[in-house]
């Protein structure tokens, strides 16, 4: 039984939750549910991110404080990712008192080992706002590419680096100009951990998304720097150094310790020892998933803190970073009104089609373009045409000629043989991180399925021989059970519809055999088929959202 850490990025709590998070979400819960099955015992964490400019800008904005907005937005993320499915074992916020003291800790603990050192410097300013600007308070343009930017971060050509590096800063608050004043801040010593990041990130090859080692190597072959750790904020976590105690923890130190003091908070109330789950020397495995934007504070940042803990830390197995996602062929932006909200497409559609549509199109290597167009025919087509289409013909057959009731038969040989590699296939996947091959080969299978009970012709045999006909039935039952199954990871509401169905419940990923098939007399189907007008209307919605913003 191994011990299994999934850690989701924390989306910040300034606004509503989009396809884009969770698109980058969903495989995290996919692997969680597949370790659960497999028997290991699995802590799948993520929180509200709480802190940091976006949520004091977004307040100033509403006019309301910065805990009313958080509290808000943390409720709706709460109930959106438990409406998709995403089954946290524990979801929690980084305002939380537990995390607060946790990150107080290392914080101490890294200043007196030197991990943290102090250095007076010029920061920016802003005399309108009287306000000294953290860098998500700057716009600017990118040094490397000329492109409008937020931060310290560039989207486009996806640089990080100092904030002094950008040309043209301005405050984001008020848009005057932002000017230096003088300061003192206390900074983390990046540089003391370049040949570990460069080791780790060689010996992650393979386990790491492609994406996450090239821009990682690319951070490394640049040097990375050293990154100040505190800020003149409001509203963060207040830093406990003499001297510094009007200042805040800057949100890049704090919020990627949730992992662990979340998992560290969940394991304790059930009476588990969390160093078995994060610490060398256990059978343990740590997954990161989350989009490319985040790769280095989960390839970079985390393990340096990790590091410099000196507490035997194990550093992440596998980081499960995604692509970016598309709206409608546009780059997603709540400022100019292309994005979607889960909350739009749970109030009309079913989560697991959603879940499908996402997953099927996990933007592992390329970035994934979401379409009304897609979505809806990936339901009538691929859900319902093809897995929806095999139980439904199957259990009405049943019901119709076997009056709901079938005796146990030998599987075909070939069939179980290819339901066993497919548990094995797919959940290999699973542990790679490969969620959306993993998908793919289920429903390759279920093509085959199809074509199976196309080619043994039950209507012919039910007249002509009728036992021969209940045995193909059978391997049709034996098919769903098992396929059904192997779904649960990715489609755990229409999993449990389907056992339903046939009054039986599996809880193992392994291959199993029903003694006898009981299937229930009112059997309805298991998705629906949406009408092609559904389409135009969804797209002329959408625009319509987009123009308001003009």
């Amino acid at each position: 039984m191994k011990n299994v850490v999934i850690g989701i990025s924390w989306p910040f709590a300034n606004g509503d939750l989009h396809l884009g998070h969770i698109a980058s979400s969903l495989s995290g819960d996919v692997i969680a549910r597949f370790y659960r099955l497999n028997g290991d015992k699995v802590v799948l964490v993520s929180g509200s991110d709480c802190h940091g400019t976006p949520i004091e800008i977004e307040a100033l904005k509403k006019g309301c404080s910065q805990k009313e907005l958080a509290d808000k937005c943390h409720q709706n993320f709460a109930r959106d990712f438990k409406d998709i499915g995403i089954s946290f074992d524990i979801y929690n916020r980084t305002d939380d008192t537990y995390h607060k003291e946790f990150v107080k800790e290392k914080f101490r603990k890294y200043y007196k080992s030197g991990y943290l050192y102090s250095k007076d410097e010029e920061q920016l300013y802003c005399n309108h706002c009287n306000l000294f600007l953290a860098d998500r308070y700057i716009n600017g343009v990118c040094p490397k590419c000329g492109n409008i930017i937020k931060g310290d971060e560039c989207e486009k050509c996806g640089s990080l680096f100092q904030i002094s590096e950008v040309k043209e800063k301005r405050c984001a608050i008020c848009g005057g100009e932002a000017n230096y004043k003088r300061t003192s801040n206390l900074y983390f010593s990046f540089t003391k951990f370049q040949k570990d990041l460069e080791k780790l990130a060689n010996d992650s090859k393979g386990k790491w998304r492609e994406n996450a080692i090239l821009f990682s190597e690319r951070y490394l072959k640049e040097g990375v720097p050293d990154r100040c750790a505190s800020r003149s904020l409001n509203w963060g976590i207040d830093i406990p150094i003499k001297d510094y105690e009007d200042k805040k923890i800057y949100g890049w130190f704090e919020n990627v310790w949730g992992y662990v003091s979340a998992s560290k908070k969940y394991l304790e109330s059930i009476g588990e020892n969390y160093e078995e789950y994060w610490k060398n020397g256990y059978d343990n495995e740590i997954y990161l998933v989350h989009a490319k934007d985040n790769i280095p504070f989960h390839s970079i940042i985390f393990p340096s803190l990790l590091l410099a803990s000196e507490e035997n830390y194990k550093l992440p197995d596998r980081i499960i970073s995604d692509e970016y996602l598309t709206i409608e062929g546009e780059k997603l932006s709540k400022s100019k009104g292309n994005y979607i909200s889960i909350r739009e497409l749970l109030d009309r559609y079913p989560a697991d089609a959603i879940r499908y549509y996402l997953l099927i199109n996990d933007p592992d290597k390329r970035d994934f373009n979401f379409t009304f167009n897609g979505f809806i025919n990936s339901i009538n087509s691929e859900l319902l045409g093809k897995w929806g289409n095999f139980i439904n013909r199957t259990l009405l057959f049943i019901n119709k000629s076997f009056n709901g009731k079938l005796n146990k038969y030998s599987v075909d040989e070939e069939v179980k043989n290819k339901i066993i590699d497919l548990y094995k296939v797919s959940g290999e996947c699973i542990k790679k991180g490969n969620v959306k091959e993993g998908l793919e080969k289920i429903f390759d299978f279920i093509s085959y399925s199809n074509k199976y009970f196309d080619a043994k012709e039950p209507w012919i045999l039910a007249k002509n021989d009728v036992s021969k006909c209940e045995e193909v039935l059978y391997n049709c039952v034996n098919i769903i059970v098992n396929v059904n199954t192997i779904l649960k990871p990715y489609l755990p509401n229409s999993s449990e519809i389907v056992e339903s169905y046939l009054s039986y419940k599996n809880n193992k990923w392994e291959y199993t055999e029903l003694e006898q098939a009981s299937v229930l007399n009112d059997i309805k189907p298991l998705y629906i088929r949406y009408d092609k007008k559904v389409i135009e209307e969804e797209t002329a919605r959408h625009l319509s959202k987009k123009n308001a913003h003009f």
